[in-house]
């Protein structure tokens, strides 16, 4: 299998929750892995975003540790990603002889036409004791004290989104009912009745990822009050279907510069220039890494600090 392709179904395929979770469920116990938990959540925001150089480099260190097969699977597919094939053929050898052989690594040895040699019987041990294993025994560096750091929860962009739909719920409800009202004191003939999006509707399809079905409904028009939240979700379902332009952003943020929303577009915002090569994406992230309490600003900080 070509190692992009093998890439490419690495990233579909690895249960990156179940990851997520193994680490937290570590952290429980272990304050170093607390602290690579919440890490790996940036990794996450950050691939999901297509920031493959980011994500791979930020994996680095949970590979030194003792970790699943599978985080070195995703290792290799970020490193292809990042920087092609000879550069995950260098992450790739400089694993262990336990990691390099496990089972769950077939795919990789095939596609790098790697060769088992005789490693001696230290490493023949260590082969047999690593097929017994459910877990690779990665040599683990000695770990520096940790400064104890506030604890930094991270989230992935789905997960935010899905908060930030919970939150709008009730006043999709009040705006609906008020505008009912409006309507059953001024009704209008069926045929001059504009087709009006109806919004709690597109919050439940966006929240299932049927961006299609949301796309269709969004065609309509605003209910009253309902102006950004619509504005949004167009943005919002464009940018998944890849039909968004640098300039519907901006004329959002021009259209409403006080909506609740202003972050989010900004991000997206600076997502779509850095992946155009658009040097202004350092100047939208610095204002986004500047709106405190929001959810993108340490994101949005943590990416340009790498940089």
């Amino acid at each position: 299998m070509d190692v992009r392709t093998l890439a490419d179904r690495e990233l579909t395929e690895l249960p990156l929750i179940d990851m997520t979770e193994w680490l937290v469920r570590k952290g429980e116990h272990d304050p170093t892995f607390r602290l690579v938990a919440n890490e790996f959540g940036v990794v996450m925001t950050l691939l999901d975003h297509g920031y493959y150089s980011e994500a791979s480099e930020r994996i680095v260190p949970l590979l030194g540790m003792k970790v699943p097969a599978a985080f070195h699977r995703l290792g290799l597919a970020l490193e292809v990603k990042a920087n092609g094939k000879k550069a995950a053929k260098r992450r790739f050898r400089s694993l262990s002889p336990a990691v390099m052989n496990h089972a769950d690594l077939s795919d990789w040895r095939a596609a790098f036409k790697w060769e088992v040699r005789w490693l001696g019987l230290p490493a023949v041990v260590a082969l047999a004791l690593a097929a017994l294993a459910f877990w690779p025994d990665a040599p683990t560096p000695p770990v520096a004290p940790v400064t104890e750091a506030p604890e930094v929860v991270t989230v992935t962009e789905d997960e935010a989104l899905a908060k930030r739909l919970e939150e709008l719920e009730q006043e999709v409800a009040r705006l609906e009912q008020e505008n009912e009202s409006l309507q059953a004191e001024e009704p209008i003939t069926e045929e001059a009745a504009p087709t009006e999006v109806p919004l709690a509707e597109v919050e439940s399809l966006v929240s299932d990822k049927r961006y299609e079905e949301a796309d269709a409904l969004l065609d309509g028009k605003a209910k009253a009050g309902q102006e950004q939240a619509v504005g949004f979700y167009r943005l919002l379902v464009d940018n998944k279907l890849e039909q968004a332009d640098i300039s519907d952003y901006a004329a959002y943020v021009e259209a409403y510069p006080e909506s609740g929303y202003r972050a989010d577009v900004l991000w997206m915002k600076g997502i779509a220039e850095k992946k155009q090569g658009d040097a202004a994406y350092r100047t939208t992230l610095a204002e986004v890494a500047a709106m405190e309490g929001t959810y993108w600003a340490p994101i949005a900080e943590s990416v340009l600090s790498q940089e």
